[in-house]
């Protein structure tokens, strides 16, 4: 099996270095160019703590290059994926690739949608976490009992997208084949809409916000209860004290973990808002829930954005 993973940031490179030595071939496609000359003079870095693997692996910043894959795992931010869709067009997808997008939020199936058929889809989300050290070397984050959970979209589970699950299981993937992905990925936008935003407004990570900070904690719960309230109208079994309770599992399952949202801001770059808060603030008017404070995060984000080349600093 050949694997492509398109949009080798901190998520891309833990799925494909941990897949690397259980299937044939990983070709990690970035347009980060100082990411790619690392990975291929040094292999990419993979360390959790005192844990050091190196992976030899090719990496490529050229469309053309990648090859035909057996799979294509897209993890690029959302605001990236119609690119990334359209680079994997050129010489990685063909008719029998399976296309998977574990991206945050929603809406990125609809883009890929437009260039990849149904039955080579498949979605959902993973809740294992990763931060980017240097070009080429990511630590591996995450200490608890985590999931990575896939759906094929027209509901058809094929014997390849069978074989990738027990791949990915054999590297602690975690990966399981859940038909319940809908009301998975709002439990992980529960997750995303107060963290990742609150943490990259704050410029602190997930533990300082909701466990160190009573002030920041408070904010986030008023997120995740107009959440809750938006999947529930949705017809998903989610409950506020079950948000509440499963956002707080997570954030112990991560220690000191700083969402990608927050390198986003640091770097002044264009955030993933728009298929999270955004995204769940549209939903809740086409359903007549409130969500007040999570249009208020939104809008602070995309203050912060437009505001890049002004902000104050001291001198």
């Amino acid at each position: 099996m050949k694997v492509a993973i398109i949009g080798a940031g901190a998520m891309g490179s833990l799925f494909g270095g941990s897949l690397a030595s259980v299937v044939d071939e990983v070709c990690f496609y970035s347009t980060n160019i100082a990411y790619v000359e690392a990975v291929n003079k040094n292999g990419l870095i993979m360390t959790q703590g005192d844990k050091k693997n190196i992976v030899k692996a090719r990496a490529t910043g050229n469309p053309a290059e990648i090859g035909e894959s057996d799979v294509a795992i897209v993890y690029v931010k959302y605001t990236g994926t119609r690119q990334a869709i359209q680079d994997a067009m050129v010489s990685c997808v063909t008719e029998k690739t399976l296309v998977i997008t574990l991206q945050n939020g929603i809406g990125n199936v609809d883009i890929i949608k437009e260039y990849v058929p149904e039955g080579q889809i498949v979605y959902g989300f993973s809740t294992l976490t990763s931060d980017v050290k240097a070009p080429g070397h990511i630590e591996m984050t995450t200490l608890g009992n985590v999931e990575t959970c896939m759906w094929p979209l027209n509901g058809v589970v094929t014997p390849e997208l069978k074989n990738l699950e027990a791949l990915m299981n054999k590297v602690n993937l975690n990966a399981q084949i859940a038909e319940d992905v809908e009301e998975r990925i709002w439990r992980k936008l529960l997750v995303n809409a107060c963290e990742n935003t609150l943490c990259a407004i704050l410029k602190v990570n997930v533990s300082d916000l909701m466990v160190n900070t009573p002030e920041s904690y408070e904010i986030a719960k008023q997120v995740i209860f107009e959440v809750s309230d938006v999947a529930r109208a949705k017809g998903l079994n989610i409950s506020r004290d079950a948000a509440l309770k499963h956002v707080m599992n997570v954030t112990y399952a991560v220690p000191g973990h700083v969402p990608s949202m927050v390198f986003d801001v640091l770097k002044k770059k264009k955030t993933e808002i728009g298929s999270i808060n955004e995204a769940i603030v549209k939903e809740g008017k086409r359903l007549d829930v409130p969500t007040p404070m999570t249009e208020t995060i939104a809008r602070l984000i995309r203050a912060i954005e437009a505001n890049y080349d002004k902000s104050v600093g001291l001198h």
